[in-house]
């Protein structure tokens, strides 16, 4: 059994993350800051999200590594 699993974020070129209600599907956004941003499972469900939002900026989908410590 591995302690590590790979997600995935969504960050714009103006450095915020995408970040989503997890009860409220319509509410959604970028914010500053590492720490509000939303974890995806796959990178087919960050891929899908990518147009969201974006205001006209590049949009990237970053890997995170999580670790069960």
């Amino acid at each position: 059994m591995t302690n590590e699993r790979i997600m995935y974020i969504l960050q714009r070129a103006d450095g915020k993350f995408y970040w989503k209600n997890q009860n409220t599907s319509s509410s959604y956004g970028y914010k500053d800051g590492f720490e509000n941003a939303f974890l995806f499972s796959s990178l087919r469900g960050a891929k899908s999200r990518m147009g969201y939002g974006c205001e006209g900026q590049e949009c990237q989908v970053k890997e995170v590594k999580v670790t069960l410590a």
